[in-house]
C-alpha cells in the first residue's frame, strides 16, 4: 500500500501581506480541510541575501489528509496542467526517492485557482510516497487524473 504524505511551502517578500499567502496556501487544500489544517501551518523568520526579511510558511499533511489533499490539487487543475505535469514527471519526481514536487501559481491560488507556474512566486508542493517506485508513481498520479473527470 502507497502512503503518501504532502508538505507545502512558500515565501512570504516584505511586499506580501503574510495572511494572503497563507490563505493562498490553505486554497490548495479541499475547503472542509482549511479550517483544521490552519492550526498547523508553521512559520519561520528568514534573512534574504541583502538583509531582507523573509518569512517561510510551511503546512505539513499527514497521511490521513494527503490522499485527499493531492487528489484536490490535481482535480482542482485544468485538463492540460494534469496533462503537463504528468508529461513532464522525470523533471519533477527525484531520483533517488518517489517525492514530487509541484510548483503552483501564489497568485492564481490567492485567487481560488489551482494552476501550475514554472516561476518564482509558487507555492511549493512537495508530495512523498512511501512504498511506490519511479514507475508505480506515474501509474497512481494517473489514476487519480482519471478519477476528476473533465
Amino acid at each position: 500500500m502507497i502512503k503518501i504524505v504532502l508538505e507545502l511551502s512558500a515565501f512570504v517578500h516584505s511586499t506580501e501581506v503574510e495572511e494572503r499567502v497563507v490563505s493562498a496556501l490553505l486554497n490548495a487544500v479541499p475547503a472542509e480541510l482549511r479550517s483544521s489544517l490552519l492550526q498547523q501551518v508553521k512559520r519561520q523568520s528568514l534573512e534574504g541575501y541583502y538583509g531582507n526579511v523573509i518569512k517561510l510558511v510551511k503546512l505539513s499533511v499527514g497521511r490521513n489528509a494527503a490522499s485527499s489533499v493531492l487528489k484536490y490539487v490535481l482535480c482542482s487543475m485544468s485538463k492540460t496542467d494534469r496533462e503537463i505535469l504528468l508529461n513532464t514527471l522525470g523533471s519533477r519526481v527525484e531520483s533517488r526517492r518517489t517525492r514530487l514536487h509541484i510548483r503552483l501559481s501564489k497568485q492564481d491560488l490567492y485567487l481560488g485557482r489551482i494552476v501550475l507556474s514554472e516561476g518564482s512566486d509558487v507555492i511549493k508542493v512537495v508530495a512523498s510516497f512511501e512504498g511506490a517506485h519511479r514507475v508505480d508513481l506515474s501509474k497512481v498520479l494517473r489514476e487519480i487524473g482519471e478519477t476528476c473527470g473533465s
